[in-house]
């Protein structure tokens, strides 16, 4: 059973979550989350140094939590390239849940969106080595060096990203992810 601290600390993930992700980062104060969270001001600079050491937390938390899920939906699966499909699907779902308000507050704080950045890397080449050692095993991909694809495959959807008024329209329908799905089988 949770201590009562422990209880604060899991009450106050929730609510700085929640306000997060309705008012945005600078749409929220630190007396707010408090307020709602039903602890002190002093219980949050317990646990944290700044209002964006507590939101990099919850971003974090969130990847954490979308990472495990999608592990789940990806294990679920039999075959190399339903693996591969299923980890994108799951990518651009997850990347569309994310409130508008809250991507533009991520992107105005460099070092918010590198710690995040850093951190959905690690988790995502995770998964992608995960995906390529098991292909590998059941002989459904040829033997290949499993850092260097997985990071290739990582940065990959980023030169859609980076050349987007490129690819807007491909990426609207749809298409850009099928036929780079196409590409990769």
């Amino acid at each position: 059973m949770a201590n009562q601290s422990q209880k604060k600390l899991d009450r106050l993930m929730e609510k700085s979550k929640e306000l997060f992700w309705k008012y945005g980062y600078n749409g929220v104060s630190v007396d707010q989350i408090a307020k709602e969270a039903g602890i002190s001001k002093m219980t949050i600079y317990k646990h944290f140094s700044s209002k964006e050491d507590l939101f990099i937390q919850v971003l974090m938390g969130y990847a954490i939590y979308h990472t495990n899920k999608t592990m789940k939906i990806i294990e679920g699966k039999y075959h190399t390239f339903d693996k591969i499909e299923s980890l994108y699907t799951v990518s651009i779902e997850l990347s569309n849940q994310m409130p508008a308000i809250l991507t533009k507050d991520i992107m105005e704080r460099p070092h918010v969106m590198n710690k995040l950045m850093a951190f959905k890397e690690e988790k995502s080449l995770s998964i992608w080595r995960y995906i390529l050692e098991d292909g590998i095993k059941k002989g459904e991909i040829r033997p290949l060096d499993v850092d260097f694809v997985s990071h290739l495959l990582w940065h990959i959807p980023k030169v859609f990203v980076d050349n987007k008024d490129y690819y807007t329209d491909e990426i609207k329908r749809g298409k850009l992810f099928k036929n780079l799905f196409d590409f990769l089988k």
